[in-house]
């Protein structure tokens, strides 16, 4: 794993790796902002960092840059105040994280902090998968990630070694990251689902 201290792009990241035969051409990059405290705390633990490495082994480095700054809504100003817009909110995103979610195709900081896993293919093309990193404890975020990166070396561990430095890596791991996502999706629905009962037993 490479902790950087300042923002860095991927054609930074393109530039460490270029050459390396022992890697898969898989990349996992951390995204992050200020108000992500567990994911800083979990990246700057050595015991935390050097667990996550041995997970992900040689084969595909993963990056981390210092938190971004998180954008928020407004409201519209007060010239605005006889507009139907008025009502609704917009986005404001600090103009130092647009290079940074601009490589990365995000529009925005608020759907972070997200694992993005992505390799270039033969023809230079970027190829990549976000899926968020969950948790408000120092442990479950970690555990969160953890998941996230036994995934993809599961997925990159099941490509024959004449296959690893191809698309179908990036293609095995965006299905094993896809039923990630999905049993996170059904768990956290079944979660909501029990609260509501809770919720209506509570009348009876």
């Amino acid at each position: 794993m490479f902790d950087f201290q300042k923002n860095c792009g991927l054609e930074l990241v393109k530039d460490l790796v270029e050459g390396d035969s022992n890697l898969s051409r898989i990349y996992g990059f951390i995204l992050y902002t200020e108000q992500d405290p567990y994911v800083a705390k979990v990246l700057r633990d050595d015991d935390f960092w050097n667990a996550l490495d041995s997970v992900s082994g040689a084969n595909w480095p993963i990056f981390a840059a210092r938190p971004l700054s998180k954008g928020f809504y407004k409201r519209p100003s007060s010239n605005d105040l006889n507009s139907i817009g008025f009502m609704v909110r917009t986005w404001d995103e600090p103009c130092e994280n647009i290079p940074v979610l601009h490589d990365f195709g995000l529009k925005n900081t608020e759907k972070l902090p997200l694992f993005i896993a992505f390799m270039w293919d033969d023809n230079d093309e970027l190829n990549q998968v976000a899926i968020p990193i969950t948790g408000r404890t120092v442990d479950d975020v970690y555990h969160s990630i953890e998941e996230i990166v036994k995934a993809i070396t599961k997925a990159e561990a099941a490509v024959e070694p004449q296959y690893k430095r191809s698309v179908n890596v990036f293609r095995n791991i965006v299905t094993e990251l896809d039923a990630l996502n999905f049993r996170h999706m059904v768990m956290q629905r079944g979660k909501i689902a029990y609260r509501i009962y809770e919720f209506l037993n509570s009348f009876v």
